[in-house]
């Protein structure tokens, strides 16, 4: 699990379908909170002056509160995240590294596995008998 370091303290971030859910409602549409989440135009993905800016920073600050209160819970520790909290704890500097591991929670959180006894498939009793036939005849 990704994690940030605000103020010394340790926020794992989780990014589940119930954060996706969160996340569009407090943020947007996910196809518009991404873009002002990283500072651009939802409309022109090259336009990055946004970055920095007041809709942006509190977009950002909005995404590490869901993410980092959702790992907080998750590990069974108090999800007292704010916006106020998160903007007040970084650095500008800060800035980019945060919401690069915030969207690699999320990439990590989008990711499926496939159990390897799910891989095979069905299983086809007749078939595979048919297949045991012909494999002996041969």
């Amino acid at each position: 699990m990704k994690t940030i370091t605000l103020k010394g303290r340790k926020i794992p971030l989780l990014y589940t379908t119930w954060e996706m859910k969160t996340i569009q409602e407090e943020i947007g549409p996910l196809h518009i909170a991404i873009p002002l989440v990283m500072g651009r135009n939802p409309d022109d993905e090259n336009d990055d002056t946004r970055y920095g800016g007041a809709d942006h920073l509190l977009a950002a600050a909005k995404l590490v509160k869901i993410l980092g209160n959702a790992g907080l819970e998750e590990a069974g520790e108090n999800p007292d995240l704010t916006e106020k909290k998160i903007l007040r704890s970084m650095k500008p500097a800060d800035l980019a590294d945060v919401l690069s591991l915030c969207m690699d929670a999320m990439a990590d959180g989008m990711a499926s596995e496939i159990p390897e006894e799910e891989e095979k498939g069905p299983v086809d009793v007749t078939l595979e008998e048919m297949n045991k036939k012909k494999e002996q005849e041969s």
